[in-house]
């Protein structure tokens, strides 16, 4: 029995969850109907985290959402006084150099965004999930809904990077913003293959502290190297590298192909949909060695 706001008792609806040492996989039908019964159920809770999560993270800021604009900005600035004093001048091309990295920082941190934030679902929630029986798909919506909010503040930034530089934007500008949601959700799959781990371990948060400047350094994100250049060689090993090549291809007609695009349209919902089963059967062990 619960106690709704006005003060009247009311039947709890939430499902009685336990977890067992069996396999969730073992019985398949059960385990899909289990799991479509929380996805429906797990809006309202997903929603409640995100709105709790956006009020923690800017709550003693006195800039509030203006920090989610600030790297983009500060990116910006730097590779404009870079290119004023000619230390950029070999990536001048097809646009501005700072137009360039403002654009492949946006979906660099996009990346890493959907990465981080499914990563530390369950070493996020560990007290809750302790103490209540909640879906963990509730928790996953809520950090992908967290990171598809940055997503959508980046693009923003970017519409205005198009008439700040006056870059003009081509016909398939609109397949480039489902590349962005595409690159977000295959970030968000692989961090929820990590999700497990790094919540018992210590290995992968000592491993994120450095990933980014590992993906910066193999990844055409700030300047476009020459094409005999050791990087563009380093760049072709590179997946992402060619995510955002034919991400900038279809938004502003860069040289590239936009089939990469493509397949990480296709490829980030199977990911994602992959590493969200990867942590359902997860979740019951988590929480039994959360508990020791």
């Amino acid at each position: 029995m619960t106690l709704d706001n006005a003060g009247h008792s009311s039947e709890q609806t939430t499902p009685l969850v336990i977890n067992a040492s069996a396999s969730r996989l073992h019985d398949k039908r059960l385990f899909v109907a289990a799991a479509s019964r929380d996805i429906k159920g797990s809006w309202p809770t997903a929603r409640r985290f995100f709105e709790r999560g956006i009020a923690q993270k800017y709550r003693y800021s006195s800039l509030g959402l203006l920090w989610a604009f600030i790297p983009a900005i500060i990116t910006a600035c730097v590779l404009i006084a870079g290119q004023k004093a000619n230390v950029m001048s070999h990536s001048r091309g097809e646009v501005p150099a700072p137009f360039y990295g403002v654009f492949g920082l946006g979906l660099a941190q996009t990346f890493l965004d959907g990465l981080g934030g499914t990563r530390s679902v369950f070493s996020n929630n560990q007290m809750i999930m302790r103490r209540s029986n909640i879906a963990i798909e509730g928790l996953i919506g809520a950090a992908i809904i967290d990171a598809a909010f940055s997503v959508l503040i980046r693009i923003g930034v970017l519409v205005i990077a198009f008439a700040f530089f006056k870059v003009m934007p081509v016909s398939t500008v609109p397949l480039a913003v489902l590349s962005f949601a595409g690159t977000l959700l295959i970030g968000c799959g692989i961090g929820l293959f990590l999700a497990p781990m790094s919540s018992l371990k210590r290995d992968i948060d000592n491993i994120m502290g450095f990933l980014p400047w590992i993906i910066f350094a193999v990844t055409p994100i700030f300047v476009k190297p020459s094409p005999d250049s050791l990087a563009t060689k380093l760049y072709a090993f590179n997946p992402l590298a060619w995510i955002f090549d034919s991400t900038r291809s279809m938004a502003y007609g860069a040289q590239g192909s936009i089939t990469p695009g493509l397949i990480c349209m296709a490829a980030g919902p199977l990911i994602l949909l992959a590493g969200w089963v990867f942590c359902r059967v997860w979740h019951p062990y988590v929480v039994e060695r959360s508990l020791v």
